[in-house]
């Protein structure tokens, strides 16, 4: 039986290499939050190490958390709610969880990174369908957007023709010399060579992304209006706007990006 310290030494050293242009001072909310990830995924680590023996396991109880909690924010019932908001929050450790018991176990696969890849677009789109559908809870008469609201982000989010030109290029061995990603360097290149549009786009994207500190935010915000005497509706409808604008913007930019990279491929 692996030792706690061992494995909190582990976590800490592996992954602390890994996200070091994260996580530093410079980042103090990324920091805490990481932090709190890599202390409670050693002790969950520590405490199944006899019972659960896949990495895949590990990440599709990351996915079902981040559903179910998503789900779970529909309700009226206090403890319900809450338990929602702490399963949202609380996710990111079976993520962080799943690669160390890969590399123990030596299980490391493409299937995990794949797994892991999607179960991050299946809870970060559950939790935005989510919030839209509570913030049309204040909105009863604009409800029947629901159906259509959530349609966008979801079939947005999970960009599977672009994604589809961009894994051609990338595993053609003929042509990989010629992939560019020029677009993608050019929308996070904040230099002087990068147009505003460019500028702006990089910007607004990485407002409401899929980072902890974005969703931790939004699960804030969504705490004190349910808790507190607060009238926040019209702030719930401005980012659940703002949030399916976001959508769309990513999508139709994937869609371009996809574009770009299959012609200069095929013209290379």
């Amino acid at each position: 039986m692996e030792k706690y310290k061992k494995i909190r030494k582990t976590m800490y050293s592996v992954q602390l290499t890994r996200w070091a242009h994260l996580i530093n001072i410079m980042s103090p909310y990324t920091l805490v939050k990481a932090v709190y990830y890599m202390e409670t995924a050693s002790l969950f680590l520590f405490m199944t190490q006899k019972i659960i023996k896949s990495p895949n396991f590990i990440t599709i109880l990351y996915i079902l958390t981040g559903v179910v909690g998503a789900f779970l924010l529909h309700s009226s019932q206090e403890m319900i709610f809450y338990i929602g908001i702490f399963m949202v929050f609380t996710k990111g450790t079976f993520d962080w969880a799943d690669g160390p018991l890969a590399r123990r176990l030596n299980k490391t696969s493409f299937l995990g990174h794949a797994l892991d890849t999607y179960g991050a677009h299946v809870g970060d789109a559950a939790f935005r369908v989510a919030f839209v559908y509570y913030t049309l809870g204040h909105f009863p008469d604009f409800m029947f957007l629901f159906p259509m609201l959530a349609f966008l982000l979801l079939v947005t989010d999970f960009r599977l023709f672009s994604d589809f030109q961009y894994l051609k290029v990338a595993t053609d061995a003929t042509k990989k010399q010629t992939r560019n990603n020029g677009f993608e360097r050019d929308i996070r290149n904040e230099d002087k060579q990068s147009s505003g549009l460019k500028k702006w786009y990089f910007r607004y994207t990485s407002f409401l992304d899929s980072r902890a500190r974005s969703t931790d935010s939004l699960l804030l915000v969504l705490f004190i209006d349910f808790t507190f005497a607060y009238d926040l509706s019209v702030l719930l409808l401005a980012i659940s706007l703002l949030i399916v604008l976001r959508a769309i913007i990513m999508y139709l930019a994937g869609v371009y990006f996809s574009f770009k990279v299959y012609d200069e491929s095929e013209n290379g």
